[in-house]
């Protein structure tokens, strides 16, 4: 299936009819096993309350943050944690590129390639979360791998909660651009921008921006052609590692290798 985008070479944003194109596509196409959401309050709920493990990751982080903090009075926070923290951040935002790009969509046949080509065969707008057996058993994973790199426990901690939260905002980051949630985007030109509370002008309307981003840099992933686009969290890494190339190209390279095969 492909979607029509508008390569605006600033942010190369879904039009408003292509995007309607692809929701009436995949509306037709539903199930009664699955109501996708398409407000932020039915997605929360499903996310938060329906599904069991997003909130179970949140317990477990929660835990692990109470333990660091216990912890205080014996080892206080330094520069050094702080960066290990950061660190941890950055090494799940390139792992996720790398897992994606050479492992899910690999050259060679495994059980996480078969998974995720699963998910790549379901219409766009599903509900896509992972089973708790998966989220809980990578956190743990991730934490005693972790732990004998840093047997400073407060270190270890540190490092676990900035890598889980990294690895809980990409789940629910996946699972919103998989709904038919829309960004509300308000220019900064617009009338009705100055209006909006200082909450939103700097927090809400960025952190929509990045969303619009972010779901507009999957949809080409998947209707486009699977062989870019394949960052998530910060979608300038397709930049950085060559995945983001022009629109209009990877769609006349389909259009010629169609007419080949004709």
């Amino acid at each position: 299936m492909l979607i029509n985008i508008n390569n605006n070479s600033a942010s190369k944003t879904i039009s408003s009819r292509q995007e309607e194109h692809a929701i009436t596509a995949t509306s037709n196409e539903a199930t009664t096993e699955e109501l996708v959401p398409s407000t932020w309050s039915q997605a929360l709920h499903h996310f938060f309350l329906k599904d069991i493990g997003p909130p179970l990751v949140v317990l477990t982080i929660s835990g692990f943050i109470l333990t660091r903090c216990q912890l205080i009075s014996t080892t206080p926070f330094s520069i050094t944690e702080l960066a290990i923290f950061a660190s941890s951040i950055l090494i799940w935002w390139i792992q996720e590129y790398f897992f994606h790009r050479v492992l899910l969509h690999s050259s060679f046949d495994w059980i996480g390639k078969s998974i995720h080509g699963t998910h790549h065969d379901k219409e766009y707008f599903h509900i896509s979360i992972d089973p708790p057996a998966l989220l809980l058993g990578w956190l743990f994973a991730a934490h005693f791998i972790i732990k004998a790199m840093l047997p400073q426990y407060h270190l270890c901690l540190s490092a676990t909660i900035g890598y889980s939260l990294a690895g809980l905002v990409y789940e629910w980051s996946h699972y919103i651009v998989h709904t038919r949630v829309k960004p509300r985007i308000i220019p900064p030109t617009s009338p009705s921008y100055q209006q909006l509370s200082i909450l939103d002008r700097r927090i809400i309307q960025p952190i929509m921006r990045g969303y619009a981003k972010m779901r507009d840099n999957h949809i080409r992933h998947h209707l486009i052609d699977d062989r870019y686009w394949y960052a998530f969290s910060v979608t300038e890494m397709d930049d950085l590692f060559g995945t983001n190339p022009n629109v209009k190209d990877v769609k006349r390279e389909i259009r010629k290798s169609r007419d080949g095969f004709q």
